[in-house]
């Protein structure tokens, strides 16, 4: 006797509630918490620098007699410069494409999220390269061996940043650190080093850890931010196997960091955002959709692109001091 079967009075379509995707988490990205983005309406343009000397010199300060005059002293400044390059991507669909879109797809929008995310995994490449490497602070300290805080047993990397703390206050001219960057690989050996297990309230081991917060890591390193580089890039090119990475490496940073950008405020560094281009946010991001003859002519029923424009620079390199290799 013929019987139906599950399969004979179903046939499988897509859920519309459902799509898998693998966009970053939005909180993995740190290039525009770190410093202050300072919004400019010109592509380039120029910023005055104090010099620091000037400031903390007392020398000429003197006890007044009556009917003396007081010393006189004088500023000097100098300058600087950024170049907001704008970065760019952007994405083609067809008409015939768009018409045979199942309900449960938004390919535009799911085409701006994997611009945009492209894009932020760029900005965080760029923050690294500029920021997080040897060369562009008032100090560099290369870790290796014995030293470096994968080393359970020698390092002691509260001690190194304590020194690197009074070190940097000395040479910037009495800024500490507020803020410290670290690697993922550096957050996870941190989190079981026995330096830092020890200041937990009640102690603890490796083999008996407790839960070790960002904000507990800052509250040990005497800083006010702690941020992990846990951006994850791709390296192969398209249609290679993946090669991914975490972008910050094994280095780590402590800086300065102003909150927000202003006059006679110091800063270790920005984002110089464009955000005088049309349709531009605050960050120097745009995402546009459009259409024309020429591209209806080549079959393209809608073309989207997101970009960004900024440049990324240190201001002042006294406000920095990087561990270079912090863990091996």
């Amino acid at each position: 006797m013929p019987m139906l079967t599950p399969s004979a009075v179903h046939i499988d379509q897509p859920l519309t509630n459902l799509t898998i995707a693998y966009a970053q988490d939005q909180n993995a990205f740190i290039a525009d918490k770190v410093f202050p983005v300072v919004g400019v309406e010109r592509q380039s343009d120029k910023y005055y620098i104090y010099d620091r000397d000037n400031m903390n010199r007392t020398g000429d300060v003197k006890a007044l007699a009556p009917r003396t005059e007081v010393n006189r002293i004088g500023m000097s400044l100098s300058t600087d410069s950024y170049f907001a390059d704008v970065y760019g991507l952007g994405m083609d669909f067809d008409e015939q494409t768009l018409a045979n879109e199942d309900a449960a797809l938004d390919i535009r929008s799911a085409g701006a999220q994997t611009l945009t995310n492209r894009l932020l995994i760029h900005r965080e490449e760029q923050f690294a390269d500029t920021f997080f490497k040897a060369g562009v602070w008032g100090t560099d300290n290369t870790l290796s061996g014995t030293s470096q805080w994968s080393d359970y047993t020698n390092s002691t990397p509260i001690q190194a940043v304590t020194a690197a703390r009074r070190a940097m206050q000395l040479a910037s001219g009495g800024f500490k650190p507020n803020c410290m960057v670290v690697g993922k690989e550096v957050r996870d050996k941190l989190i079981n080093h026995p330096d830092i297990l020890a200041r937990l309230n009640g102690g603890a081991t490796v083999a008996n850890t407790a839960l070790i917060t960002d904000a507990k890591l800052a509250e040990i390193f005497e800083v006010e931010s702690f941020y992990v580089m846990e951006a994850v890039s791709n390296a192969s090119a398209e249609g290679v196997a993946e090669s991914n990475g975490f972008i910050g490496g094994k280095h780590a940073l402590l800086v300065h960091k102003a909150p927000n950008a202003g006059l006679m405020t110091p800063m270790a560094g920005g984002t110089f955002a464009w955000n005088n281009i049309p349709s531009a946010n605050n960050l120097g991001i745009t995402v546009e959709s459009y259409s024309d003859d020429a591209l209806k002519r080549m079959q393209v029923a809608e073309h989207i692109q997101v970009k960004m424009a900024y440049d990324m620079k240190v201001t002042g390199a006294d406000l920095g001091y990087l561990f270079v290799n912090a863990v091996a």
